[in-house]
């Protein structure tokens, strides 16, 4: 007698449940220029990283030129900021190696500034396009930002042609520097007619002295400023918020999500009034709160029309002087204590 033994078909097998793939981290890749120094490029960079930085992403810089003024000169090796360097050979798989570093890092967001003439020199031309050509068929995110400044001779036509190389591997976006000193930058009209542009404030020397000497990101020294200093700090929370608040930035570096953070850190930033500020010690809390009270008062003074009566005149213009004599002495004490 033949034993029957039970059998089971596969099809009623359950299949085993496999684990989920890794989500593939999409990336963003941003390339600074255009050719030539002076340009704020390093600005334009650091501007971008600190919106990043803000919106809660991992930024990675590379920097392409190792001289004064650069990228690595201006961020302090083994601080908060990770800050690597083009390689100096031409190579056709730099991607690679901008994938792996942000996989290392866990970064999100891939900052190159091509420093002074970078893109004249060929060799790194070839390296930037080939990656970011590479990093575009991979899925990633890549943009060409071009930082123009008013009164450059011959970057007009500087930038014309980097759009034109740039376009092919990345979207290409304009950052203005110096509208809010009332720059001329009309001769950009015809690039601003074909690509999204970005507004970036002027910083104040007193105030970007201090952000280079700490070798951090305007973000990073906002965020936990010297002390006494608070009020500076808060009013570069407040650039850096009106700057994450702009189209072409929330598709940048998700600007959308950097402004809750800044405007918790601009909350009590001072009106904009310290105009050609170059040193340190003008920018001290004690200094800009004595005097946003002088302009205060010198505007309540103005404001008085011609028929006000003798009485409000003379409170008005007291209270001027006072707080002008105030502001003399606050800058006299800061300028003695820094």
């Amino acid at each position: 007698m033949t034993n029957l033994q039970s059998t089971t078909t596969l099809a009623a097998v359950p299949a085993p449940a496999l684990p989920p793939k890794p989500k593939k981290r999409k990336l963003k890749c941003i390339v600074i220029g255009p050719n030539g120094g002076g340009v704020r490029k390093t600005k334009s960079a650091l501007a971008i990283g600190s919106i990043a930085a803000a919106a809660g992403q991992v930024v990675i810089y590379v920097c392409a030129d190792r001289g004064i003024g650069s990228l690595s000169a201006s961020l302090k090796e083994g601080g908060p900021n990770r800050v690597e360097h083009l390689p100096d050979e031409e190579t056709g798989n730099y991607a690679d190696t901008l994938i792996a570093l942000a996989g290392d890092a866990d970064a999100d967001v891939i900052i190159i500034d091509l420093g002074a003439n970078e893109m004249l020199n060929s060799k790194s031309r070839r390296t930037v396009r080939a990656a970011l050509r590479q990093m575009k068929a991979l899925g990633h995110d890549t943009f060409a930002v071009l930082s123009l400044v008013p009164g450059k001779v011959g970057l007009d036509d500087d930038a014309v042609n980097f759009a034109r190389q740039m376009s092919k591997e990345a979207q290409v976006v304009l950052a203005f520097h110096g509208q809010d000193e009332g720059g001329d930058l009309s001769k950009f009209d015809e690039l601003k007619d074909d690509y999204p542009s970005i507004a970036v404030s002027t910083d104040q020397l007193g105030i970007l002295e201090m952000i280079t000497r700490a070798g951090v990101t305007p973000f990073d020294w906002c965020a936990a400023p010297a002390p006494g200093f608070e009020l500076a700090a808060a009013w570069v929370a407040h650039n850096l918020m009106q700057l994450a608040q702009q189209p072409a930035m929330i598709e940048l570096a998700r600007g959308d999500l950097a402004v809750p953070v800044l405007s918790s850190l601009a909350q009590d930033h001072p009106v904009p009034f310290y105009r050609g500020r170059n040193n340190k010690w003008q920018v001290t809390n004690e200094c800009l709160t004595a005097d946003a009270r002088e302009i205060t008062t010198q505007r309540a003074l103005m404001r008085l029309a011609s028929d006000a009566d003798d009485a409000s005149v003379a409170i008005a213009a007291r209270a001027f002087i006072a707080a002008a004599s105030e502001a003399k002495a606050a800058h006299r004490a800061a300028k003695l204590a820094v």
